[in-house]
């Protein structure tokens, strides 16, 4: 693993959470090497040591947070482990109703971690988890800023335009290009995932509607 903002001298093992958890998403955008993935390699690599507190905040949908971590690909063990590291220290939040994405707001939740107001400060990368409930369906939407998924559990079918619905492998981020239509479904089980903005990330976010 590189070298963390907060390792310990000695050892070289990071001593905050949030660093373990930076460590391992850069080492596998590092595997993936793809451009939205070089680009997450470089923010991540700007970040300064600068820390903001945390404010702990949960929301409905977050009590299925445990399932998540205990399954999914060995390819994300890892990092499901660094997630659980933070777990007391995440401020859950979900969107405000809205007619355009029926009962979405219900059945999500959504942790940043890196921001500008969060406790990673940055003004170029935003960067956190989301958790959606099963047999959900998060509607068609674009945003400005350059986006990446990174599914670490879960059964979810992707859909990025002009591409079919599909998954990802394993381990392996999707990559959404900016102002792109994306949406996705979830089957059996809730699914947990990483994203990250970079690019204009105080730009427009639109939702598109159902998604062929």
């Amino acid at each position: 693993m590189p070298s963390s903002l907060h390792s310990d001298l000695r050892t070289g093992w990071p001593t905050q959470p949030e660093d373990a958890f930076l460590d391992t998403v850069a080492e596998m955008a590092r595997r993936d090497g793809g451009r939205l993935c070089r680009m997450l390699i470089a923010e991540i690599d700007r970040l300064s040591p600068a820390r903001n507190r945390w404010r702990p905040a949960s929301q409905p949908v977050v009590a299925q947070l445990d399932a998540c971590l205990a399954r999914g690909p060995k390819e994300t063990t890892y990092l499901r482990g660094a997630v659980a590291a933070m777990k007391p220290h995440l401020n859950w939040h979900r969107a405000p109703p809205n007619p355009a994405i029926g009962r979405f707001d219900r059945h999500h939740a959504f942790s940043t971690i890196v921001g500008p107001t969060e406790r990673i400060p940055s003004d170029s990368l935003m960067l956190g988890l989301m958790i959606v409930d099963r047999a959900t369906y998060y509607p068609g939407h674009s945003h400005n800023a350059d986006e990446v998924y990174l599914p670490l559990s879960g059964d979810a079918i992707y859909h990025v335009a002009p591409a079919r619905p599909g998954r990802p492998r394993d381990g392996c981020f999707l990559p959404i290009p900016s102002s792109t239509r994306h949406a996705l479904w979830t089957g059996n089980v809730p699914e947990l995932i990483i994203w990250a903005w970079m690019g204009d990330i105080r730009g427009g976010y639109r939702f598109a509607g159902a998604m062929p």
